[in-house]
């Protein structure tokens, strides 16, 4: 029997990527990790495309993305030559890893930069940006790091 979507869940599909697309991120991305989240049974490629009434070329374009990104795991389902996937709740860990990676990124561009300008009088604005640059993202990364923590032990306490 193929998939369809409830009322509920074609809203949560639709906010899920109207979400994504508000951080700058491809709303097709957050369309698919909605839909494979708020689905009962892992989906097949064919059925991605048919409930995002979307080219199944882009749909395995974007599957394979967020599946080498973990933000998705494939998975064997009931037909054994096609692919299934799946979304759960390591899903918002994974985004946060790649959020994080981001942050560092920043880290790293701030400090590669400082340590090119290094005391260039004619650089002091650029330098005092960079300079605030990395104290924020510094301290974001912090942050992060403190809340991969405190989340940790709050899902240990989650029942399943």
């Amino acid at each position: 029997m193929r998939p369809r979507l409830s009322v509920p869940q074609r809203h949560f599909v639709q906010e899920f990527g109207n979400l994504y697309a508000a951080y700058g991120l491809k709303r097709l991305n957050g369309l698919i990790i909605g839909l494979l989240f708020s689905s009962e049974e892992p989906v097949s490629l064919g059925d991605i495309a048919r409930l995002l009434n979307r080219s199944k070329g882009l749909i395995s374009e974007a599957v394979r993305r967020l599946h080498s990104l973990g933000f998705i795991k494939k998975i064997e389902g009931p037909h054994s030559r096609r692919d299934y996937y799946t979304a759960d709740e390591s899903t918002f860990l994974n985004v946060f890893h790649f959020n994080m990676t981001t942050v560092r990124k920043n880290i790293a561009l701030a400090d590669q930069f400082l340590h090119e300008i290094g005391t260039n009088r004619t650089s002091h604005t650029w330098k005092r940006r960079l300079q605030y640059m990395d104290a924020f993202y510094r301290q974001m990364n912090t942050f992060y790091a403190s809340f991969e923590r405190t989340w940790m032990q709050r899902k240990r306490t989650l029942k399943r």
